[in-house]
């Protein structure tokens, strides 16, 4: 969307929240229809702007456990440190030159994005931009990728936990395939409600789409038949509305399950296999080329695990991106 002549990329809408205007990757609706506000969070989420000027982007963290984390990106290639804040930061965003050389004009389109379009990626629960300054605009349809790319999952799709917001697996494949990522899980949630699959099946036209579904439903107390009611009202509604996307769907990735290990809170009353192999017989029923089953098994490797068994290290981040990126 756009705002104050930026792109806030990832966003569907600004929210008031006791009198401020938080950031969110679903509609207030959709908020509200799942009974919780981890939309709030914008891990891969974006701020895009194209300065014509020296601008300066004030943003104040509304990180509870932790500082926030933004890298800033000029077009494709990555400024050299990253903010940590747990307050405010005044993020200097400046014409992209080396020694003096407008890149862009020494690159006109090295890769992807140009160097015109500068890119301030947070890593954090939420942002309020509080001012920005300096002349700008909002990057054109030219200067970032045309094929567009979505995901939606757990945590896992969402970002947790590399160590930074670009070694995310939707992140390192859509690069690999130089594409434009809009990315949409859902930490500790990703059930799949209607109201998800309705906003998200016109949320944009993408050339590809990664659905990872989702080691969430199976510990809280989904059964396999609920399971496959809602998996196969996403899959249907994804295929009639996105007709040219390929969609590569991903089941529950190993975790702690796998390993005969349990945690306390789950509620599970079905199994981790029997949700792998409904997701695989619904994509088998479309009969539809483009609809590519994605072996969560062959995806992710124990060793590629962090030690709470559930969550991808940055080596299973690339790992999942590496198997994803053999399937197409």
């Amino acid at each position: 969307m756009e705002y104050q002549g930026m792109d806030l990329h990832g966003i569907a809408e600004l929210v008031d929240v006791r009198g401020r205007r938080v950031l969110s990757r679903f509609p207030d609706t959709v908020n509200k229809a799942m009974g919780h506000t981890i939309a709030y969070q914008l891990n891969g989420s974006e701020i895009r702007l194209v300065p014509e000027e020296d601008c300066y982007v004030t943003l104040e963290s509304l990180g509870r456990r932790h500082a926030t984390k933004v890298m800033v990106y000029y077009g494709d290639m990555a400024y050299p440190e990253e903010y940590h804040f747990e307050k405010e930061v005044t993020i200097p965003v400046f014409i992209a030159k080396y020694n003096e050389i407008a890149l862009s004009n020494k690159f006109p389109h090295p890769y992807g994005f140009s160097f015109n379009v500068v890119r301030i990626c947070i890593f954090s629960d939420n942002v309020l931009i509080r001012h920005i300054s300096g002349k700008h605009r909002v990057p054109k349809a030219d200067e970032v990728p045309a094929f567009k790319m979505m995901s939606y999952g757990s945590s896992v799709t969402q970002g947790y936990f590399p160590t930074s917001v670009d070694l995310t697996y939707p992140n390192i494949l859509a690069r690999s395939i130089n594409a434009d990522l809009s990315n949409y899980g859902l930490a500790g949630a990703a059930l799949c409600e209607k109201e998800v699959t309705d906003f998200l099946k016109t949320s944009g036209r993408y050339d590809l789409i990664v659905l990872e579904l989702s080691v969430n439903m199976l510990t809280t107390g989904l059964t396999t038949q609920e399971y496959a009611k809602r998996v196969t009202y996403m899959l249907t509604e994804m295929v009639k509305h996105q007709p040219q996307a390929k969609i590569l769907c991903l089941g529950v990735l190993p975790f702690y399950g796998d390993f005969k290990m349990t945690y306390a809170r789950d509620t599970i009353v079905s199994t981790a296999d029997e949700f792998r192999s409904t997701y695989k017989k619904i994509v088998m029923s479309l009969n539809n080329p483009n609809v590519i089953y994605a072996d969560p098994l062959k995806a992710l490797s124990m060793h590629n695990l962090t030690t709470d068994f559930l969550h991808p290290s940055n080596f299973g981040m690339i790992e999942i991106a590496q198997y994803l990126r053999t399937l197409l």
